[in-house]
């Protein structure tokens, strides 16, 4: 029981330090964390439907529609009917949104220690954390998950900073 609680707590307290960093970059950029988590999928994803956005962002569908409207207000999203399934829609990023989600990445690669410090950390330790994370994360969301969210990439942008 003792290693479940410090688990859930481990995994929450890294999650209200990620989240801190997140919502001052959004304050920066006037864009909040969820979406520029939305940004980020529709910028590695072509387009999207609202319940992808969900399951891929780990959100009630209700909560992505509501994230959706301003994004789309603010130009840095389209959002049009499917032409296969007229009743879905697909949810694309705008060259606003492109530009906006790389802005808010550099800024992100330009803090020290952004999301926290793991100068501290080894490689193998870094790779073990991962792994563990991989595992879990694999059976909560499955493997598309990876390749949807984990494993991709903003087309132009160095993750390796200069």
């Amino acid at each position: 029981m003792i290693i479940k609680q410090q688990m859930v707590l481990v995994i929450r307290a890294l999650y209200f330090c990620m989240a801190e960093q997140w919502s001052e970059l959004g304050k920066k950029h006037n864009i909040s964390p969820a979406q520029q988590h939305i940004l980020f999928l529709l910028s590695v994803n072509p387009s999207l439907t609202p319940t992808q956005i969900s399951q891929l962002g780990c959100w009630h569908i209700s909560t992505v529609t509501r994230l959706l409207k301003p994004l789309e207000n603010n130009g840095l999203i389209s959002i049009s009917p499917d032409t296969i399934q007229r009743k879905c829609k697909k949810v694309s990023i705008s060259e606003e949104g492109k530009k906006l989600i790389t802005h808010v990445l550099q800024s992100a690669q330009q803090l020290e220690h952004f999301p926290f410090p793991m100068d501290h950390l080894s490689e193998t330790e870094i790779v073990n954390f991962l792994e563990c994370g991989h595992r879990i994360l694999e059976v909560l969301k499955g493997k598309d998950f990876y390749k949807k969210v984990i494993n991709a990439q903003v087309e132009g942008f160095d993750y390796q900073g200069s």
